[in-house]
């Protein structure tokens, strides 16, 4: 099963970039858990908290994009390391970085995220030895 828990995984972020949420929510479980450990620790349920924790995370960028690189099949989880570019919306500075998304998935359906800013926590959350 934990190949395909990549596949749901994998395909919920092509969605994502397509805008495509009736797919992405279809993986998703009514009961789904994310937990943004920075930078205040907080927890978000279900659909509406996923898109309250995306408009968060992106409302002080232009040109948003979040970009897979990597996908680490952990069993029950998938670990995905990705590459964020933006553009902040007042200063006009352009950044990037790495982050890493922790998917833990329940019967094919997605049941917890958390993100991650290095990847030794997120290896750890998902219960792999960094």
């Amino acid at each position: 099963m934990s190949r395909e828990n990549v596949e749901i995984v994998r395909a919920g972020f092509g969605a994502f970039a397509r805008g495509d949420f009736d797919e992405l929510f279809a993986a998703m479980s009514d009961d789904l858990v994310i937990h943004r450990l920075q930078p205040d620790g907080a927890t978000f349920h279900g659909r509406e908290g996923f898109f309250q924790v995306v408009a968060d995370w992106v409302e002080d960028f232009e040109e948003w994009t979040i970009t897979p690189q990597e996908f680490v099949d952990a069993g029950d989880s998938v670990v995905v390391r990705t590459h964020q570019t933006a553009r902040g919306k007042t200063s006009g500075v352009e950044v990037e970085s790495q982050i890493w998304f922790v998917y833990t998935l329940r019967e094919g359906k997605i049941t917890r995220l958390s993100f991650h800013f290095r990847e030794a926590d997120a290896l750890e959350a998902a219960g792999i030895a960094g």
